[in-house]
């Protein structure tokens, strides 16, 4: 009796023990990340996600979902009487001390990720080019999506700064601002679409490209720049707002691409102006990119996990994106709300471990990168790849109470 008694306390613990198991792979956002509401012309799902957020990087090798590019333009290839030259010394982590209190970096000023373009030239092969930074999202197969990014501009004239997609110079979705047209009332956003059916980066089509006049000074505080691009339309918004829109679908892009981010400076008047007086130093603090992957092992992971929970239908399967409402804010943090409240910092499915919000997605723990563990659950993996299974916790429960009443009952009545 004794001895029975044992092996019912053991099953006891067994089970509590799953049930428990259990809770923890549980998960949301299986189905993908929602913008705009149901009732939006361009209300659209996105399958997969790319969130970094800067202010707590601490080493920028660390990160493998972006790619420091370092390369050279002539005078001549650059169009400016300086060519330019991209370098890793460019970029530089200013990690928070400590978000929770405040979002002052280790280095002084508010933490994020600096993209430098230095006042002073750099002679390479005999001629004068300034330094920029760019940096390149590691995945390449975003067709559709939002993209976000957190930034300061710089205070000096004389640079350009860039976040877009980009296919090739035919399929290019734009925001450029330059610093020499930002000022104490404005600052002038640059949006442009390179189509496939005319236009390059040296022209745009009528209708292809706005100035926006955006009336306050980007110098001064965070603010986020989006674009979405879904079937319907490409629509540039800034702080929330929407700030211009093109719905000729015969213009949009046709094939996948990545994001890219740029700081720079060639001299040129006419754009980029420059080289600028004091070090010019771009801030970001973050990039957030919902979309849609092109690859197909993606497609199927994702179609594997929707179709666990039996499809689009039903709560937290398909997670809504939350839209920024004026600049983003780094208060007195609570670590993870959306950035409007003085108490808040900007929101990221990949830190809402609680929801478990990036199930199968390509997500990772500080600095461990492509070697790190899913914080959603599966094999880690490189960018681009997802878990090898996807239980739902009511399926992977049943499994484990047939294994118990199947294997170890039988073992307890023969005692």
């Amino acid at each position: 009796m004794a001895l029975l008694a044992s092996w019912e306390a053991w099953i006891f613990l067994l089970l509590l023990s799953l049930f428990r198991s259990v809770s923890l792979v549980d998960a949301a956002c299986e189905c993908g990340y929602s913008v705009n509401s149901t009732s939006d012309i361009e209300y659209a799902v996105f399958t997969d996600l790319l969130e970094s957020d800067f202010t707590k990087i601490k080493n920028f090798q660390d990160d493998t979902d972006w790619q420091p590019q370092v390369w050279e333009l002539d005078p001549e290839a650059a169009l400016g009487p300086y060519g330019r030259a991209t370098r890793l010394e460019a970029i530089l982590p200013n990690p928070a001390v400590n978000l929770n209190i405040n979002s002052k970096g280790i280095y002084g000023g508010h933490a994020g990720l600096n993209l430098l373009v230095p006042r002073n030239y750099t002679v390479i092969k005999g001629e004068k080019y300034l330094i920029g930074a760019e940096l390149d999202s590691a995945r390449n197969d975003m067709f559709y999506g939002t993209f976000r990014i957190g930034y300061r501009t710089t205070k000096w004239a004389g640079t350009c700064f860039g976040f877009y997609w980009y296919h090739d110079d035919n399929q290019e979705i734009d925001t450029e601002l330059l610093s020499r047209e930002i000022n104490t009332t404005h600052t002038l956003l640059n949006l442009v679409l390179h189509t496939p059916v005319g236009g390059s980066n040296l022209e745009a089509l009528p209708g292809t490209f706005q100035v926006a006049a955006i009336p306050l000074n980007s110098s001064a505080e965070i603010h986020e720049l989006r674009f979405d691009w879904t079937p319907t339309a490409i629509t540039w918004y800034h702080d929330g707002l929407q700030v211009w829109t093109i719905s000729n679908t015969t213009l949009f892009p046709r094939q996948p691409g990545h994001l890219v981010i740029t700081h720079w400076s060639n001299g040129n008047p006419l754009w980029s102006g420059g080289p600028p007086e004091g070090n010019a130093a771009l801030l970001l603090t973050y990039v957030k990119a919902y979309f849609n992957s092109s690859d197909e092992k993606r497609v199927g992971d994702y179609e594997v996990r929707c179709n666990a929970v039996g499809g689009n239908n039903g709560d937290d399967r398909i997670c809504e994106i939350p839209a920024q409402v004026g600049p983003p804010k780094y208060g007195n943090g609570n670590g993870n709300g959306i950035g409007n409240g003085a108490n808040k910092l900007p929101y990221f499915f990949s830190n809402d471990l609680a929801r478990n919000a990036t199930f199968n997605q390509t997500v990772y723990e500080e600095v461990k990168k492509s070697e790190g563990e899913k914080v959603g659950g599966g094999p880690g993996g490189g960018a681009g790849t997802g878990g090898s299974k996807v239980w739902r916790p009511a399926a992977q429960c049943s499994v484990m109470l047939w294994m118990v009443f199947l294997v170890i009952l039988p073992m307890v009545g023969g005692l």
